[in-house]
C-alpha cells in the first residue's frame, strides 16, 4: 500500500481478539489492508488531514479505536450513530466536526468507503469517497 502520509498514535497496538468480536458482532470481515494498518496505527491522526468529499473540505480527525469506553471507541461510536447510519455502513474514522467515514459493507465482501453527515444532516447520506481502505489513505496525501 502506497501511503506517503504520516500516522501517529498514542495507543498501544490493537488486540486483535477484540477487531474479531467487532468483525463477528457486526457480521463483516475487515479488509486486510485496514487491519495491516491499525495493527501498527491504532487510533491513529494524519499529518496531512485535509480530503475533498464532493469538492468540500473536510478535516479528518482520527481513526476509531477497538478500546471499551474510550472516547472514540468504534463500537460505542456505531451504536450511538447507528439509527442514522445508512444499512451496512460501519464506521473507522471521525472528522474534526464529529461526522464519519465509514465502510460500505452493501458489496460484500469488498466494502468500499463513504462519507456520513451525522452532524449537520437530519438524514445523514452516504458520499461515496473511495472504492477500498488503499484508495481511502491515499486520499490524505
Amino acid at each position: 500500500m502506497v501511503d506517503n502520509n504520516t500516522w501517529s498514535t498514542g495507543y498501544s497496538p490493537v488486540d486483535m481478539r477484540v477487531v474479531k468480536l467487532v468483525e463477528k458482532k457486526w457480521g463483516i470481515q475487515f479488509p486486510s489492508k485496514y487491519i495491516n494498518f491499525i495493527q501498527k496505527y491504532h487510533g491513529a491522526e494524519p499529518v496531512q488531514r485535509t480530503s475533498s468529499v464532493n469538492r468540500k473540505k473536510v478535516m479528518f480527525s482520527s481513526f476509531l479505536t477497538f478500546i471499551a469506553f474510550d472516547d472514540f471507541d468504534i463500537l460505542d461510536v456505531y451504536n450511538e450513530q447507528k439509527n442514522r447510519l445508512p444499512l451496512n455502513q460501519f464506521p473507522l474514522a471521525i472528522d474534526e466536526e464529529g461526522n464519519l467515514f465509514c465502510f460500505n459493507f452493501s458489496n460484500l465482501p469488498h466494502p468500499s468507503i463513504i462519507y456520513v453527515e451525522t452532524i449537520r444532516s437530519a438524514d445523514p447520506q452516504g458520499i461515496y469517497i473511495a472504492s477500498d481502505f488503499t484508495e481511502f489513505i491515499q486520499q490524505f496525501n
